[in-house]
């Protein structure tokens, strides 16, 4: 059983148990996001399916959401690894910063 479904079966009920879950999606998906980013140099971000996933997790619900999924895209068509990747820790600190109140 995974954490999601550990959570919706608390007996407490109230939708703080799917909050927590969520909370702990957004955080896995920006640290991938940042992981991504440091290992640019060696691979596409623009086709792993994790990093587009993890990108989508953590734009679908900010009002920013596209214009940060935008950036981040720019930033992985940079051809020269070492600016792609400057640019790409660049853009996973701005999503992890607009998130910074839903993560506590």
């Amino acid at each position: 059983m995974d954490r999601k479904d550990q959570l919706r079966n608390v007996a407490f009920g109230g939708a703080w148990s799917e909050q927590i879950a969520g909370r702990e999606e957004l955080i896995r998906a920006i640290d991938t996001l940042h992981t991504a980013a440091a290992r640019t140099a060696g691979l596409d971000v623009r086709v792993d399916a994790n990093v587009n996933v993890a990108l989508w997790i953590a734009c679908k619900d900010h009002p920013k959401g596209d214009m940060l999924r935008i950036a981040w895209d720019k930033g992985a068509a940079i051809p020269v690894a070492g600016l792609r990747q400057q640019e790409l820790r660049r853009v996973a600190r701005l999503i992890e910063e607009a998130h910074r109140g839903r993560m506590r």
